[in-house]
């Protein structure tokens, strides 16, 4: 019988299982898991259920495992667990030469045996077992699979890790700790504008990304000129939790919607992220008000939602566990969302920032990092695998694709034939839905340009923020212009920008 399970491990430092009682050897610090999708979580104790598919329960469990959570899952199936930070990870099995023993198989993935003597898990146990556990560390921002077939039983934390419980708080118009003088770095922004007024976001804290103590920070003009940097940070109390990759984006209804991602891991990516969001029905005012955080889905958001023409909303957000350009949808108006589908990518270290478009013939477009596409003809519940777009070659970076007034496409990227620098940041206009791209208006020719935004007033100017050199120049910076400017290949409205500072951290 062939039974997969999922296991997300999160390392939660402000709380954990003391485990010195019995061995100093191991970690003071039990890590916490997350179950993925029908995995059940139980609480060992005595009596409780140990597998989906044998009446065995609990009989004798040492006193450092009590009262920790495990997997309810199969004993004879093959299993796959997905740690997503750094802790440890306890497992019980047969020992070497048991029937079913994943002694050697744990050996060969760094594990170690503990000096514990066999024990009766359950009644009718025929077999010898032993307590094996690794420490888990990162690779890439990466931690490696751990897999075993036959039977076997992890321990770990199970309570919920404080990203996906506690909401960050923000914060308007903040004190100067919060003030350029004090950033390291800032970079990945976005951009849009509520009737004359502009916003722009991104985040910084600590000395990069990721780092403890990370933070979203809004800013807001009213003139393009002078900027309040910042009008508003959004911060979280735990320090086991960073703030990231604030997005901004105007409903139909006009109103302003602020996502945020939350991540447990001061150093690293607990897997599981999380998009949160507060909307504000006042973004012209001079004391906006908000809704209460919420969280909405899983994943990472990192670029703009559309509205379909059924008037649904769609939201990319980026599963990191199962390598799933995942989309959100939404037939509430953000009020409520459910996973609808996604094309997978290949299980490598990287972040796709997927984004979307609504093609004339009702079909989903979706575009990615080094400009890879996938497309859905039944609302992104199912997807084409991925291909690369041959003609249009991009570092690996995030980019920007949507629907303008006129009804032509804009795509925004790092347009370099090698595929390797993040520079030519450019803006490209297609009049055929994305079959050809024959206009073309060079941005930002610098090196270390990327993550472009896009916003277009109702006046019918696109305004593109993007971020230069995070931790050096430390720019958030600005271009504006129209269709026509793109279409000659140069900047030659009245109203066109080119690389127009928005904010620029002190050194």
């Amino acid at each position: 019988m062939f039974y997969k399970s999922i296991i997300t491990i999160a390392l939660i430092i402000c709380f954990g299982t003391d485990v010195r009682a019995q061995f100093p050897d191991s970690t003071k610090v039990l890590a916490a898991v997350v179950p993925e999708k029908a995995d059940k979580v139980g609480i060992a104790r005595k009596g409780a259920p140990i597998f989906a598919d044998e009446r065995y329960v609990f009989k004798q469990l040492p006193r450092f495992l009590r009262g920790s959570g495990y997997i309810i899952g199969s004993m004879a199936g093959r299993n796959r667990i997905v740690p997503v930070t750094t802790g440890s990870l306890f497992v019980v099995t047969p020992l070497a030469g048991e029937p079913g023993s994943q002694e050697p198989v744990l050996h060969e993935q760094g594990f170690i045996k503990l000096d514990h003597p066999s024990f009766t898990l359950f009644s009718g146990q025929e077999v010898q077992i032993g307590i094996f556990k690794k420490d888990i560390v990162y690779d890439n921002f990466r931690l490696k699979d751990v897999r075993y077939e036959g039977w076997a039983v992890a321990f770990f934390d199970a309570r919920p890790l404080p990203s996906i419980t506690e909401p960050a708080q923000v914060s308007w118009l903040p004190g100067i700790e919060y003030g350029r003088s004090t950033r390291k770095w800032q970079g990945c922004p976005s951009i849009t504008k509520t009737g004359t007024r502009l916003w722009a976001a991104w985040f910084s804290g600590g000395t990069r990304e990721p780092d403890a103590g990370n933070y979203g920070i809004i800013s807001y003009s009213d003139d393009g000129k002078e900027w309040v940097d910042p009008a508003m940070v959004i911060t979280h109390p735990n320090s086991a939790v960073r703030v990231m990759d604030p997005q901004l984006w105007k409903d139909p209804q006009g109103r302003l919607w602020i996502f945020w991602v939350q991540n447990t891991g001061p150093k690293g990516f607990d897997g599981i992220w999380g998009t949160w969001a507060v909307r504000i029905d006042n973004p012209t005012s001079d004391k906006p008000t908000w809704t209460s955080p919420r969280r909405l889905c899983d994943g990472l958001t990192r670029n703009k939602p559309i509205v379909l023409a059924s008037g649904k909303w769609l939201l990319p957000s980026y599963d990191w566990i199962n390598h799933q350009s995942a989309v959100y949808i939404s037939d509430d108006e953000g009020e409520h969302w459910t996973l609808q589908g996604g094309p997978l990518n290949k299980p490598i270290s990287n972040f796709y920032e997927h984004m979307c478009v609504q093609l004339t013939n009702g079909n989903i477009w979706m575009l990615q990092r080094n400009v890879q596409e996938s497309i859905s003809d039944d609302q992104g519940k199912s997807w084409t695998s991925l291909q690369e777009v041959e003609e249009l070659t991009s570092a690996n970076s995030r980019l920007y694709i949507g629907r303008l007034q006129s009804g032509n496409l804009l795509l925004v990227y790092n347009n370099d034939p090698t595929r390797k620098a993040r520079k030519n940041m450019t803006a490209r206009l297609s009049l055929d839905d994305g079959q050809t791209w024959p206009y073309e208006l060079l941005l930002d020719e610098r090196n270390n340009v990327s993550y472009p935004d896009v916003v277009q007033d109702d006046d019918g100017l696109i305004y593109v923020c993007y971020d230069r050199s995070r931790g050096g120049e430390k720019e958030i910076l600005m271009a504006a212009f129209t269709e026509e400017d793109i279409k000659q290949g140069r900047f030659v409205g009245k109203q066109a920008k080119q690389k127009q500072l928005i904010s620029k951290a002190d050194d």
